[in-house]
């Protein structure tokens, strides 16, 4: 694939836009902008939430493959990398650090933690769906929480000592439960103005207090918020692939840990410890989350969508509906405002 740089993608931007929105100042937003052209359609929110910490939302589908090369000058920008749709590869080499070389994926998922300054780097993008939290944090804001006794990993131990801090990438792990709590809380704050600001800050918090906990616990050899040994994690994710997958006919309990090949105890115990529910709650909330998107999207009836998601009773699904998310399936498809998540 031909690489361009930024401003040959630049250029190519601005003689095939089709829209270009900036608003200042709104929905708790420094800036919101709309984009659209020959490559991508989508938007992204910025928000200085304190000094030194800012939260950036990035929603778009990709029309076409891309490879673009861009030129990172020095900064102290720590980046935590939450990436809940969409992948691609990207290539790094350092400009003074010439010994510095990383190729990695972003995976729909994961969450990433980074410090990538003075770099050249090849973003690989893929036709496709993109929604990317991030969070920038920079030195200083880093060490005012620090008290000089924490177990840190080694990337981040430097800034306790000093001024400098080497190149890193890491990928932190999967998405935990807790984390796509405060994610969607991001997404759909039930706040304005001044207290939405307040609130993103809270969470923004919260996630980089969950990735730091699961960043330095994975460098200690151990998986993050488990006791279990990794051959067993890595079968529980695998089940609840395995049930999602399979939602509208899903396995049993016991037939899953057969597939998996563990215990159906030490899977049930398994699911609460890394995912902080059952097996079940978390089928019924991808089936729930799946037939909000089909209502709302408004081409499918409620029955039909009933039957998509895997509910064999409409009644017991209007029920769960309702509790997840304050309105009914109805309301939801004629565009009534979610009230709860």
């Amino acid at each position: 694939m031909k690489i361009i740089t930024s401003a040959q993608y630049h250029q190519q931007h601005l003689e095939s836009r089709k829209q270009y929105e900036v608003v200042y100042n709104t929905e708790g937003y420094d800036r919101i902008v709309k984009y659209s052209d020959r490559y991508v359609t989508g938007s992204y929110r910025e928000v200085e939430l304190r000094h030194g910490v800012r939260l950036l939302l990035y929603d778009g589908t990709w029309l076409k493959d891309l490879s673009v090369e861009t030129l990172f000058d020095s900064h102290q920008w720590i980046v935590a990398r939450f990436s809940l749709a969409g992948s691609g590869r990207i290539l790094i080499s350092g400009n003074q650090d010439k010994s510095f070389q990383a190729d990695y994926l972003h995976q729909p998922g994961k969450n990433y933690l980074f410090y990538l300054s003075d770099i050249k780097q090849i973003d690989e993008i893929a036709v496709g769906t993109e929604l990317t939290i991030l969070i920038l944090f920079n030195f200083d804001f880093f060490r005012s929480f620090a008290t000089g006794s924490e177990v840190l990993p080694e990337s981040l131990q430097a800034l306790l000592e000093s001024d400098t801090l080497p190149l890193f990438h890491r990928q932190v792990g999967q998405i935990t439960h807790q984390m796509h709590l405060a994610l969607k809380q991001i997404l759909h704050s039930p706040h304005q103005g001044m207290m939405k600001r307040m609130y993103l800050e809270s969470k923004v918090m919260e996630l980089l207090s969950w990735q730091l906990t699961q960043f330095v616990e994975t460098q200690q050899g151990q998986y993050p918020f488990t006791s279990l040994k990794p051959v067993d994690v890595e079968k529980i994710y695998q089940a609840k692939e395995i049930l999602i997958q399979n939602h509208i006919q899903p396995p049993s309990l016991i037939d899953l840990a057969q597939q998996v090949g563990l215990h159906h105890m030490k899977l049930k115990l398994g699911f609460r410890e890394i995912f902080s529910t059952t097996a079940f709650d978390c089928l019924r909330d991808y089936r729930l989350e799946q037939a909000k998107q089909f209502l709302q999207e408004g081409k499918m009836t409620v029955e039909e969508v009933v039957n998509v998601v895997g509910y064999s009773h409409l009644g017991h699904f209007r029920n769960a509906f309702k509790r997840k998310f304050g309105i009914t399936p109805g309301a939801c498809r004629a565009g009534k405002k979610i009230v709860m998540e």
